[in-house]
């Protein structure tokens, strides 16, 4: 993939979580991303899949090299 479409990607991707967070605190009618998170950490199979996205993100936004 090129450069561009990786950070739309992630631009796309932050602006979703914001939009979620922004929803859940305006209108009440959903959870906050943090209320959404700890719902999905009481269930044991997704504990593992939550670590996979954290490190996957964590990985692809801080620890690549640079594209050439």
């Amino acid at each position: 993939m090129s450069r561009s479409v990786t950070l739309w990607g992630y631009v796309v991707l932050a602006i979703a979580i914001v939009a979620y967070q922004a929803a859940g605190l305006l209108l009440h009618r959903t959870m906050t991303f943090g209320q959404a998170v700890k719902a999905l950490k009481r269930f044991p199979a997704a504990r593992p899949l939550l670590l996979a996205a954290w490190l996957w993100l964590g990985w692809h936004t801080f620890i690549r090299g640079t594209y050439e």
